[in-house]
């Protein structure tokens, strides 16, 4: 891995700049569409684990069954389904608390250099040299295989979601 050291009056940070109505909506939209997602993903594999419950069992079990036992095992898949959203609403709530913070303080502008690159099997991280210290930031995957390690760039990123809006190079 290559390493580079970098002067500090290479490294400018503005803080505090803020966001447009376009990227307040945007990440609104987005809020509304996972949630539903996570719903939506919750309730169709329940379904499936339901239909591999009835492919598994014999009919001669479920010939001896009462009417309180399906209320039971609904009772159980309601409770079941219930506890998966609650888990899914306090990431989301996670999530809206970041991005509310991102809301209120704007977003940062970073002009610094690539000193890692870092991919994980659910995103790709770019971490750069920062004033204080270094700052791994989420990219899209077009801006990871553009700029690889010792790249001048000119970052935007929102500092509670560490999630880049933009990345130019910087020269």
């Amino acid at each position: 891995m290559e390493q580079r050291q970098t002067v500090n009056w290479e490294v400018r940070l503005e803080e505090n700049i803020p966001l447009t109505a376009d990227e307040i909506n945007e990440m609104e939209r987005g809020h509304k569409a996972m949630l539903r997602m996570i719903a939506l993903t919750i309730a169709l594999g329940m379904v499936f684990m339901g239909v591999i419950a009835v492919f598994s069992v014999k009919k001669e079990t479920l010939d001896g069954l009462d009417y309180e036992d399906y209320f039971a095992f609904l009772c159980v898949g309601l409770s079941f389904f219930c506890f998966c959203y609650l888990m899914a609403w306090l990431c989301i709530q996670y999530f809206k608390y970041n991005w509310r913070k991102d809301k209120s303080s704007g977003k940062n502008r970073l002009s610094t250099v690539v000193v890692d690159r870092d991919k994980t099997e659910h995103a790709e991280y770019l971490t750069f040299e920062g004033p204080a210290h270094k700052i791994r930031i989420e990219v899209d995957l077009e801006d990871y295989q553009r700029y690889p390690v010792g790249s001048k760039v000119l970052v935007t990123y929102l500092k509670f979601s560490k999630k880049a809006l933009n990345i130019k190079t910087w020269v």
